[in-house]
């Protein structure tokens, strides 16, 4: 463990202190005899009386009984102080409480201090995409009806430009769960990539599936846009990506690449 020397410091202002906190009373009270301070504990005790009667707090039949009582007990400890007294030794204190108080907050800072960490556990590289794969892939022959590990991996796949490898995940994916709008889509954009780019066949088919789930998505109607530009049904296409439009905010970020498309059919149409 490695201690800083702040805290050293602090260890050793805070010993000092309370050494003098504990010395400074107990030599006080040793300079002082025993009488000497009975005497003027009990002067202390007058003198409040007397300031009680003056401001008429007690009667004078209680400041004559209560001075007694005063004078009484001023005379019993006098006598009892003739007796030896134990010798406070304010040495021995200090040291114990210094040791006490180092060993507590040498504890406390091995708790609260950071670890060292070696060198052979220090912050790995993150893993690469291919090692990502690897281990879903292996994670897979384990769980093979994990719908999530497996549109994961065709994402992964795609990611690297495995084109067919991400299909093949997809496929196993919607085998699962052939409802799911997003992994449509994605599977259909992975056939499309296949096709150089052109949305038909199994890709067009995904998207219509995926417009019947979810006629109001607004990926499905940029989707399904596309699917009808290709087709030449320009018509089409701007119908569904002004609806598209109309159903986005006005700081949606994906509202300029629909408008830019917009904008190139409507040009076609003109000509």
């Amino acid at each position: 463990m490695i201690i800083a020397w702040q805290f050293i410091i602090m260890i050793a202002l805070t010993c000092s202190f309370f050494a003098w906190f504990l010395f400074r009373p107990i030599s006080q009270s040793q300079s002082l005899s025993g009488d000497e301070s009975n005497i003027a504990i009990n002067q202390q005790r007058q003198d409040e009386l007397k300031s009680d009667i003056n401001q008429g707090l007690i009667a004078d039949d209680q400041y004559q009984v209560a001075e007694s009582e005063i004078i009484s007990t001023l005379a019993t400890e006098l006598r009892l102080d003739q007796k030896e007294s134990i010798a406070i030794k304010p040495l021995p204190w200090t040291l114990t409480i210094i040791l006490i108080f180092s060993v507590l907050s040498l504890g406390i800072y091995s708790q609260l201090a950071p670890k060292m960490i070696s060198s052979e556990n220090s912050l790995t590289e993150p893993m690469s995409m291919s090692d990502s794969i690897e281990r879903l892939q292996s994670y897979i022959k384990e769980n093979p009806g994990d719908f999530q590990a497996l549109k994961m991996l065709g994402l992964a796949q795609i990611g690297i430009g495995n084109v067919n490898q991400s299909i093949e995940a997809f496929e196993s994916a919607y085998l699962i769960n052939s409802k799911d709008i997003d992994l449509l889509l994605q599977y259909a954009s992975a056939i499309a990539a296949s096709q150089d780019g052109q949305f038909d066949g199994k890709s067009k088919v995904l998207i219509d599936e995926a417009l019947s789930l979810d006629p109001q998505s607004i990926q499905v109607l940029y989707f399904s846009g596309i699917v009808a530009a290709h087709e030449g049904n320009l018509s089409g296409a701007i119908e569904f990506w002004e609806k598209a439009l109309y159903l986005m905010s006005t700081n949606h970020p994906d509202r300029n690449i629909i408008e830019e498309a917009l904008g190139t059919v409507l040009n076609l149409q003109v000509k």
